[in-house]
């Protein structure tokens, strides 16, 4: 995998949310919304976001964000959407304070 920094990702703000809940103490992912799109779709046209949370849940956001039931995000890769096991996804929430100030700038 391909070692990148936040700042060589392309962050795509595509209407993609997250469903959540809590349990106790802990955040689940009931479900993700992906509004569709070649953006986030692998060569057989299935979301490559909705997967990567499915399989690692919140391991994939790196920001910070106000526990919600629906949290919008932006998302990026690293590596090609068709070799998953050889790639990582990254998402953050559209309110992240560090995301929004970049997002001003663009």
């Amino acid at each position: 995998m391909t070692n990148a920094s936040t700042d060589d990702l392309i962050w795509h703000d595509d209407g993609h949310v997250l469903w959540l809940e809590l349990n106790r103490s802990e955040l689940m992912v009931l479900s993700v919304l992906c509004p569709g799109g070649e953006e986030c779709a692998d060569s057989r046209g299935r979301c490559v976001v909705e997967w990567f949370i499915n399989r690692f849940g919140l391991e994939c956001h790196v920001g910070v964000c106000v526990p919600e039931e629906q949290v919008r995000i932006a998302w990026a890769i690293v590596g090609d959407k068709d070799e998953k096991d050889e790639s990582q996804v990254w998402v953050i929430s559209v309110t992240d304070d560090l995301y929004a100030a970049w997002r001003s700038t663009q």
